[in-house]
């Protein structure tokens, strides 16, 4: 037999499994940078686990974001986004015969980055600094996000004695049409938060960054 029709039966038997275990879900395909989970792009049943074997023997853990989805795999690619009984995951891994693992986010942010100031432009070097939010354009909005400690970026400046340093953070989010996540580009959470990004790697499985929280 081959793969195509392994993978045909394969998806079959996920789907059964999902009918009768799983909640009803909504799949999303983002095409633009901008309100991702705008339009849904199927409608699904799913069910998720931190154990591939699906026995659902304990809850995802505190910090630990990778999942596993059951579910029927005819029409699913990394960087889909799941949302599911008031959860929201993205797709960061795909493969034959495989439940697709995913990373259940905790976070909805936007990305913005510093633009050249109009009066500079033609000026090298013409740019606001970082830490100028006036001057922060936005990148990308409404993309679900996973936060969580980490060993995060330092953020360069003067120090002090008796200063409190910058949080350390990571960030895992899938990948965003159009954009490349650059060092010095800000993260701003939903509740306000912002996050300067210090180094970040794009890979099969999305966008992991390096992020160093803002105190002001």
């Amino acid at each position: 037999m081959d793969q195509p029709s392994l993978c045909h039966l394969a998806a079959c038997g996920f789907a059964r499994a999902a009918s009768r275990v799983g909640a009803r879900a909504v799949q999303y395909r983002p095409t633009a940078a901008a309100s991702p989970c705008a339009t849904p792009y199927a409608r699904t049943m799913a069910a998720f686990s931190n154990d591939r074997a699906f026995g659902f023997a304990g809850p995802a853990l505190w910090d630990v974001p990778f999942v596993y989805a059951l579910m029927d795999m005819t029409d699913v690619r990394a960087g889909d986004i799941l949302t599911c009984e008031g959860e929201t995951y993205f797709i960061a891994r795909t493969e034959p015969f495989r439940p697709p693992l995913c990373v259940l986010c905790n976070a909805v942010v936007d990305i913005t980055a510093t633009m050249a100031q109009v009066a500079d432009v033609a000026d090298p070097g013409g740019y606001a600094t970082s830490g100028d939010a006036t001057m922060q354009a936005p990148c990308a909005t409404g993309w679900p996000a996973m936060i969580r400690p980490g060993s995060g970026a330092g953020i360069p400046g003067p120090t002090q004695p008796g200063a409190i340093h910058a949080g350390g953070f990571e960030m895992f989010l899938p990948a965003i049409p159009g954009v490349t996540i650059q060092p010095a580009m800000w993260a701003r959470d939903a509740d306000g938060t912002r996050y300067t990004i210090g180094g970040a790697r794009a890979g099969p499985w999305g966008v992991r960054c390096q992020l160093g929280q803002q105190q002001v």
